[in-house]
């Protein structure tokens, strides 16, 4: 008979069913919750009673937990801001470096061009300077002449360190270590500079604990190390100063110091003085010259021999000098530190690893060309010369044209329809030309069934070794860099010459008498194969059906056995055989007398005239109806 009533925190109140005594409450928000609740019997209603509920927040809602979740995701926040500005910071980084690296690539081009269009004009300096040095034996006009070398040299020596830098970079700088005698090596280099340091009234010593000291050492690239100390003391020590090299051993090294009474690197520099392109600012050096490079290049040497460079300013008396700087270097003795392949045993050899000036053949001054200056000219070999440079091109036409009759051309564009027309002895060539380079007229020439046999010599300023390469793999005899030696260059052209008149005399059979005599001559199975292949093409050169498919079918084996045996024995392929001797046969009929062009065509196979005298062209420099002209004239 009694219903209950209730309330929650002075809301309005709900009355339950009567006989209902339970109160039930769920889904409550953590809080203080104040319940009232009366009940009625009939009319009677008593006095609401009140009992207060605590629900309290889990654990993991707890103020304090609250306060270590803003603390944490405020944490998050500043890393994640960190995050982004050292991100900011690291990309600059990068782009500093890779502007850096870009900006030293950038310089190393730039001097890589550079040295590539000083070795013209240097070729011009030196080649008229070695005549006079060879020619002019008036004393003080030689000592002119030696000063004039010894500085032309010296900025060959600079160009060639550019090209070092690049090389090492490229890690195609190898190390041809030979055992040597090094204090007579270093007093070779020291003497170099001893004009230069006269001249500035610099006191040059050299000092050794011993007079001999076996090192191995790549000779061709540890004058470098030297000759970039001594000229880095040179330039930073005052008139009337004092350099002093120093050798000694201790402890299996050997160690070179370089010390001058120059002004000392400022302590802040002193990390920097290895840094390629870097330059110390000293009073001595306000004008900034050198390039930067050479004591980069040397520290590549000495870390390529397995050593270590230093340089510390010396403070106190040394030496009676009570200041300076000195330059350390150290290499092991011995070789065990070095493998099989930095090894070079040959000691023969001078420099296999110098990229220097004068490359291949010896001449001997008193041995004379093996050619007939006063033969006619039309018994004279025939040289052709490509050369974009006027001067130098004119300064070689001047120096052959006495012995060989020479034909010269600026461009390979040029060159090659008179090359293809003439058939020239020999070819000279510059690499670096316009509208076809030397590389392309390489190519041209040896592709060409009637060139290919031809003699290429490449003169270039390139002497970067993948260049040098790369015009070999193409066909090249010789590959000289500029500047060059005249009397070198003119001995190259008499050898190949010779060798390929001996080969001409030995094929033609006139090497010797005995090439008279008749001999019984036995088929190789070689020769009976391409006999076999003659006479199918022999008798369906005029069927313009002739294929590969045919000389396979009626000889007997397959494309496959056929074009190898015939790029073994006739270096071309069927195609290009086919092709070659209906070219030959239709310009030996062109020669003759009353033949129409159209004829010819189509008795040597052809079926188009277009296509043929483009062909034809292309392997003999001139259309058919110029080929006719000429030899009927």
């Amino acid at each position: 008979r009694i219903s209950f009533a209730y309330s929650i925190n002075k809301g309005k109140w709900i009355t339950l069913p009567p006989g209902e005594n339970t109160l039930t409450l769920s889904n409550l928000q953590p809080g203080d919750y104040l319940v009232r609740v009366t009940a009625t019997e009939g009319s009677v209603i008593s006095s609401p009673k009140e009992f207060l509920i605590v629900v309290h927040n889990p654990w993991y809602f707890t103020p304090f937990m609250r306060l270590l979740y803003i603390a944490l995701i405020t944490a998050l926040v500043l890393f994640f801001i960190w995050q982004v500005i050292n991100r900011g910071k690291q990309q600059l980084k990068i782009q500093e470096h890779r502007n850096a690296e870009l900006l030293q690539e950038q310089k190393l081009q730039f001097f890589i061009n550079i040295s590539h269009e000083i070795r013209t004009p240097m070729t011009l300096i030196l080649l008229p300077l070695q005549q006079l040095i060879n020619d002019d034996l008036h004393a003080g006009r030689q000592a002119i002449y030696t000063s004039m070398k010894r500085n032309a040299d010296r900025i060959l020596r600079l160009i060639n360190q550019i090209m070092d830098i690049r090389k090492i970079d490229k890690e195609q700088m190898r190390m041809h270590m030979q055992e040597t005698e090094f204090i007579e090596y270093s007093k070779q280099i020291i003497d170099l500079f001893n004009v230069q340091a006269t001249a500035k009234g610099i006191d040059l010593i050299f000092m050794h604990s011993t007079e001999k000291i076996m090192v191995w050492i790549d000779r061709g690239n540890f004058d470098k190390v030297i000759s970039n100390l001594l000229s880095n003391a040179l330039k930073y020590t005052n008139n009337g100063g004092k350099i002093i090299v120093t050798i000694e051993t201790f402890e299996k090294q050997v160690t070179i110091r370089v010390f001058d009474n120059g002004e000392s690197i400022p302590e802040n520099e002193i990390q920097n003085i290895f840094r390629r392109f870097y330059q110390t600012n000293t009073s001595t050096n306000l004008n900034k010259t050198g390039t930067g490079v050479g004591l980069d290049l040397a520290r590549s040497i000495v870390l390529m021999h397995h050593g270590e460079i230093s340089v510390r300013n010396i403070e106190g008396v040394k030496n009676n000098i009570d200041r300076g700087v000195e330059f350390t270097v150290t290499i092991p003795l011995g070789s065990d530190h070095l493998t099989e392949e930095e090894k070079f045993n040959d000691t023969s050899s001078e420099d296999n690893n110098n990229t220097e000036e004068y490359p291949i053949t010896k001449v001997d001054d008193d041995e004379e060309l093996d050619t007939d200056t006063n033969a006619p000219d039309t018994r004279r070999p025939t040289i052709v010369i490509v050369e974009d440079e006027d001067e130098i091109r004119n300064y070689l036409m001047t120096e052959f044209s006495d012995i060989y009759r020479v034909l010269t051309f600026p461009d390979g564009k040029e060159a090659l329809p008179v090359i293809l027309r003439e058939i020239p002895s020999l070819i000279i060539s510059d690499i670096m030309m316009p509208h076809m380079d030397g590389n392309a007229l390489l190519t041209s020439v040896r592709n060409n069934v009637n060139t290919n046999h031809i003699p290429i010599i490449l003169l270039t300023a390139k002497i970067r070794d993948e260049e040098r390469l790369e015009s070999l793999e193409l066909g090249a005899d010789l590959y000289i860099t500029k500047p060059f030696n005249m009397d070198i260059l003119k001995r190259n052209v008499a050898n190949l010459l010779k060798t390929r008149r001996l080969l001409q005399n030995k094929y033609a059979g006139k090497e010797t008498p005995q090439a008279k005599i008749d001999n019984i001559v036995l088929e190789s199975p070689d020769e009976r194969l391409i006999n076999r292949i003659m006479d199918v093409v022999n008798k369906n050169l005029n069927n313009s059906d002739l294929n590969i498919d045919m000389i396979c079918s009626e000889v007997g084996i397959s494309r496959v056995h056929l074009h190898r045996k015939m790029k073994e024995m006739t270096n071309q392929t069927p195609h290009d055989f086919i092709r070659n001797l209906r070219l030959k046969q239709a310009a030996r009929l062109l020669a003759m007398k009353g033949q129409s062009i159209t004829e010819v065509v189509y008795h040597c196979g052809f079926n188009s005239t277009t296509s043929f005298s483009t062909m034809f062209k292309k392997m003999y420099g001139m259309s058919p109806r110029e080929y006719q002209r000429q030899h009927a004239d």
